[in-house]
Formats: C-alpha cells, sequence, structure tokens
C-alpha cells in the first residue's frame, strides 16, 4: 500500500517537472531551436483551431448582436406602426364626426322654424316588437314628453319616456308608432296615416289608401300636422311601391324612410310646445283627402 503511494508521489512529480520542463523549453524556444519547432509544429494545429473557433464565436456574437438590435428596431416599427394606426382611427374618427356636426350646424342654422336641442345617442333598442333610442338630454335639459324628434333627413319619432339626463325616444320604424303623412307632391296631397312595420322593420307603411287616390312610385310622404303630435312638414319617407291591402278594399303604399335608424349618432329635439294629441290617439282620427293645390287659389279660405 505504501509502495503504491510513493509510486502516485513518484509519478505526480514527474508529470508536473515534465510539463514545467515544457514551458522552459517554450520560454527559451529562440535560443533551442530543436526543441521549440518541435513544440511549435505540434502546437500549430492547436493555435489554428483555437483561433478559427475565437474567430467563428466572434463572427457568430456579431451576427447575434445584429439580429438582437433588428428585432429591437422590429419591434420599435411595430410599434410605431401601431401607434400611427391608432392615429389614424382617431383621425377619421375626429374627421368624420366634423362633417356631422358640419352637416347638423348647417341644419340647424337653416331650420330656424323651430327651436331645436341637440342630443348625441347614447343606446339603441332595436328588435321585433319595439325600435328606441335613448338620448343624453332629460327633464333637466327642458324635455318633454310628446317633443318630436328629427336629424336633416327627416322625422326619427318623439320622445316617449323623460327621466333626470337621459330620454328614450320611439322612432318611427317602431310597429307602436304612428303619424298622420301626406303626399307631397301638389296635385295629389293625399293623407292618411304611417306607421312601423314589424314584419319589415326597415319599411313604413302608409294604410288605407283609397283605390283611386293618387299615389305613386317616388312620391315624398311628409308629416302632415294632424293631432299636433308632429308639425307639418318635415320628411318621412319615399314611397317605393303601392299595393292592395290585404282585403282588397283599399291600398297601402310601402315607404322606405328618409332617416337612416342604423347611422343615428346625434338628433335635434323640437322642444316648442306643440303637442296637442297623444300619438296613440291618432288612430282614432278620420282623416280627409287635402284638395289639389291650386297655384292661382289661395288654400286658406282666400279668394282668387
Amino acid at each position: 500500500m505504501l509502495f503504491l503511494d510513493k509510486r502516485k508521489i513518484i509519478l505526480a512529480l514527474c508529470f508536473f517537472a515534465f510539463f514545467a520542463l515544457c514551458g522552459w523549453f517554450w520560454r527559451h524556444r529562440e535560443s533551442v531551436p530543436f526543441i521549440s519547432q518541435p513544440l511549435s509544429i505540434a502546437a500549430a494545429p492547436f493555435q489554428y483551431g483555437a483561433g478559427k473557433i475565437a474567430k467563428i464565436g466572434a463572427t457568430g456574437i456579431g451576427i447575434i448582436d445584429q439580429n438582437l438590435s433588428k428585432w429591437q428596431e422590429l419591434d420599435a416599427l411595430k410599434k410605431e406602426n401601431e401607434g400611427l394606426k391608432t392615429e389614424q382611427v382617431k383621425y377619421s374618427e375626429i374627421l368624420a364626426e366634423n362633417i356631422r356636426l358640419r352637416e347638423l350646424l348647417k341644419f340647424r342654422q337653416g331650420y330656424t322654424q323651430f327651436n331645436l336641442l341637440g342630443a348625441s345617442v347614447i343606446a339603441k333598442d332595436y328588435g321585433t316588437w319595439t325600435n328606441t333610442i335613448t338620448v343624453d338630454r332629460g327633464s333637466q335639459d327642458g324635455i318633454k314628453k310628446y317633443m318630436p324628434v328629427i336629424v336633416p333627413a327627416g322625422l326619427v319619432g318623439f320622445v316617449s319616456e323623460v327621466y333626470l339626463t337621459s330620454s328614450r325616444v320611439q322612432t318611427l320604424i317602431d310597429p307602436r308608432t304612428t303619424v298622420g303623412g301626406i303626399v307631397q307632391r301638389p296635385l295629389s296631397r293625399v293623407a292618411s296615416m304611417v306607421s312601423g312595420n314589424s314584419g319589415s322593420p326597415d319599411i313604413l307603411s302608409f294604410t288605407n289608401i283609397s283605390r283611386e287616390a293618387d299615389v305613386v312610385k317616388g312620391d315624398l310622404i311628409i308629416t302632415s300636422g294632424y293631432g299636433g303630435v308632429y308639425p307639418p312638414g318635415l320628411t318621412i319617407g319615399t314611397v317605393e311601391r303601392v299595393r292592395d291591402d290585404a282585403d282588397g278594399i283599399s291600398e297601402d303604399a310601402d315607404i322606405k324612410p328618409s332617416a337612416n335608424f342604423a347611422r343615428l349618432e346625434e338628433v335635434f329635439i323640437i322642444t316648442d310646445q306643440i303637442q296637442k294629441t297623444s300619438p296613440e290617439d291618432l288612430n282614432t282620427q278620420v282623416l280627409l283627402k287635402e284638395p289639389p293645390m291650386n297655384p292661382n287659389v289661395k288654400q286658406a279660405g282666400g279668394t282668387q
């Protein structure tokens, strides 16, 4: 056992002595060429490999650094692009709002016969049996029930419920809504009731028209003013089709509303106190055909 330990010690000493001798010869390789040359030749592959590895490592580190820089630049460009898209959306929204507000302002300045209060649509409830919107004006703004609601394109409906800071508007296309309408064309002036259509929410019905009545496709229907719920002359829509009713006794006309109810964002409320009859009572009124307008005769009891 002692012999084995001595042998290990001797081998270790010889190993260290060999490396020390090699180091001495390497340090003095210029003065001992017969030793340094073989060592240089033996070390050359290792030096070449080490240099190659170092060069590859430096190149790889450079490539990784470039990729990291490009990734960072790409990430920055993506964030900038997202920011530009957001700004573009904001700009487009501001531009669209500016166009709408300009149209509303122009309409309000030219529509001086009524006191108008602007309101924004904050909720919509479009269904089979009801079609209502909610606006951000209420009793604290002087809003009252049955006040008419309009947009530049035409009639929207009337205020059906009033709260402190908001109001519900029953739209023209609501099946419960009824409004007195009249053909604007001077040679016709046929008057009847216009109501919402539960079967076709985008179409209004001009009902109970006499079969001899002069109503044709393209006629513009406006409010007649009967009942005092709505002022006369507000645009309702355009006749798209005239057809016999279910009993074949009279005719009905399909009307396309002038107001685009799918795109309502701002509306005007007519605050003049013109309401005399609730919209529900219009169904009980019998409307007569207004005589055709004669430009040579004053219609309101005038003389030739």
